[in-house]
């Protein structure tokens, strides 16, 4: 079928569930003062393989096409959901293409892209994803749901990544032809292509994903604040690439080379772009941690070193750190003062489904790792101080878990389905599929700094409404925040792309710290605070993004949405 005669799938609304089986809850872990706390809040009503912030209250997720409890509107199992962040209740969206092991990133226009996914699925009458496209375009009313093209890419892509470009397109990479365990050559796809399409030509051979063969699907990228350039990193290989001109700016051989094993998947460590700011002229460092240490070796320890490399300088090289609790599968999530939490994962072994049946299952990862750390990325900061062990979790998040910063400065957890499809809880299973949302509270939300409250934003009073507030490139913006009276305030602010997170990486996810250019007021304790917008698109790409407004270090009671640009 051309895809000119493709129609919108169905978008009948599924209804509200909570039926979704839940193991029961384990008393609550005990709290130590600044270490963060853990609260069970809800069920996601499908496997949360996939996730995305689709509003200031809502988030969209997405798991495989699988046997979920609950049922999209045709009565067939349901494989995404709505989560309200205000109710904790969720809503069955209706989906029609396999979204196994897919991507995402929005648009500069504010629609969400989807991209790639997996054979078609009997059991839920479920399309084949390879070479599908969705789009989300977020509303307050619960009526919004995907509109589907089956065959808009070029070429099929399973485990493909996704990017937000600084002219507002999504940039696509990579990906494989059919599901497989690691990469093969019958089924690689080192291509890559755009969205919207344009005259770029198609199943052009990327030379950089054919020498990072077989660890060359989900690879990192980056916008870098410089030129029209994007880091890319998969393996222990990285390179620079000019997306414009479609040359290397430092090929493979240029960049160093990231020591220990592999660090993409199935040795899936954590990898994030770290806070930029305009203080350093947004010196722009990215960080790899963790990871399995041999793909087919369930037994081995996960990797204890994590890489950081200065983008920068002129010859750029890897500077080394001890990952203070070793993981694989991890999540790194930038909080909104930009230290990064990690959090989930595994201590040995590496990504993939369970093998064999009752009761004879083997995990290829097992000894979940249940304590998040917390890790200054100030490169002021010495080594030995910039990590801090958090309060534990009790419930194991293992393949296919997920990690979010939401707009109240708190981390939304969830997910973990080591299991090739549903299974409840019953006993006897290690890792059943698991629904229970949890809310971390990060410290800087326990201490006893009084948290400002935002009163009025760029001129508008009623924020985070269906449209965003626009602000532009270079602006000043004021914001009105209160404080109780008598406090002095000490005011910084940043910007966040919350990201799409699937499989420990978080595509599109950025921190720009804001200038804050005057404070003043105080009358009735409100006081005016003057922010100046990033420059340029190169720092931080155009769409939906989130600024948190911050005293002393402690969050608002909400970020706002703004569409950039």
């Amino acid at each position: 079928m051309k895809t000119s005669l493709l129609s919108l799938a169905l978008l009948a609304l599924g209804g509200l569930f909570n039926s979704v089986p839940l193991p029961a809850d384990a008393a609550p872990p005990p709290v130590t003062p600044g270490q963060g706390t853990w609260k069970v809040v809800g069920n996601s009503g499908v496997a949360a393989m996939h996730v995305f912030q689709s509003g200031p209250g809502k988030l969209v997720i997405v798991d495989k096409s699988e046997s979920n409890p609950v049922k999209r509107a045709n009565g067939l199992p349901g494989f995404s959901a709505e989560y309200d962040l205000k109710t904790n209740k969720f809503r069955v969206l209706d989906l029609g293409t396999n979204t196994f092991c897919s991507a995402g990133a929005y648009l500069g226009n504010g629609t969400l892209v989807e991209t790639g996914g997996a054979e078609a699925d009997k059991g839920t009458q479920a399309k084949s994803g390879f070479q599908s496209i969705r789009l989300w375009q977020p509303c307050v009313d619960n009526k919004c749901n995907w509109k589907e093209y089956q065959l808009y890419l070029s070429s099929a892509r399973w485990y493909n990544t996704l990017t937000t470009l600084p002219d507002g397109r999504v940039f696509i990479l990579s990906g494989c032809t059919s599901a497989t365990a690691i990469n093969t050559v019958a089924y690689q796809n080192p291509t890559y292509e755009f969205f919207p399409k344009d005259n770029t030509p198609t199943g052009v051979p990327f030379d950089f994903l054919l020498k990072a063969f077989p660890y060359d699907l989900y690879p990192h990228v980056a916008v870098l604040p410089y030129g029209n350039r994007l880091f890319m990193f998969t393996g222990t290989k990285s390179c620079i690439w000019d997306y414009k001109t479609k040359k290397y700016i430092k090929s493979p051989e240029s960049m160093p080379i990231l020591k220990g094993p592999q660090r993409t998947y199935p040795t899936t460590g954590t990898g994030l772009l770290l806070p930029l700011t305009y203080e350093n002229n947004y010196r722009a460092d990215f960080m790899m941690c963790g990871g399995g240490i041999k793909y087919g070796n369930t037994e081995l320890t996960a990797d204890n070193t994590c890489g950081r490399i200065d983008l920068s300088v002129a010859n750029p090289k890897w500077d080394y750190d001890t990952f203070v609790i070793p993981r694989v599968m991890g999540d790194g999530v930038v909080l909104a003062d930009g230290k990064v939490l990690f959090v989930n994962g595994a201590g040995k072994g590496y990504a993939g489904y369970t093998k064999g049946g009752a009761p004879n299952y083997k995990y290829l990862a097992d000894n979940p790792v249940l304590t998040p750390l917390l890790y200054d990325p100030n490169p002021k900061t010495p080594k030995n101080k910039r990590w801090t062990k958090l309060a534990n979790s009790k419930i194991p998040r293992m393949y296919h878990s997920i990690a979010n910063l939401i707009p109240d400065g708190t981390v939304l957890v969830t997910g973990s389905n080591p299991n090739g499809n549903y299974r409840k809880v019953d006993g006897v299973l290690k890792y059943p599929t698991e629904y229970r949302v949890e809310i971390f509270t990060p410290p800087y939300l326990l201490n006893k700094v009084p948290r400002p409250t935002l009163v009025e934003f760029a001129g508008v009073a009623k924020f985070n409404q269906l449209n965003p507030i626009r602000i532009g490139y270079g602006k000043t913006f004021t914001v009105k925040i209160k404080l109780p009276a008598g406090v002095k305030p000490e005011i910084t602010s940043s910007i966040i792309n919350l990201g799409f997170q699937t499989h420990s990486i978080h595509m599109s996810q950025r921190y720009v710290k804001l200038e804050v250019t005057q404070v003043n007021g105080g009358n009735g304790g409100v006081w005016n605070v003057n922010i100046k917008m990033v420059p340029r698109n190169n720092v931080m790409p155009p769409g939906r993004n989130y600024v948190y407004v911050l005293h002393n270090g402690t969050p608002a009671n909400t970020a706002v949405e703004i569409m950039l640009g």
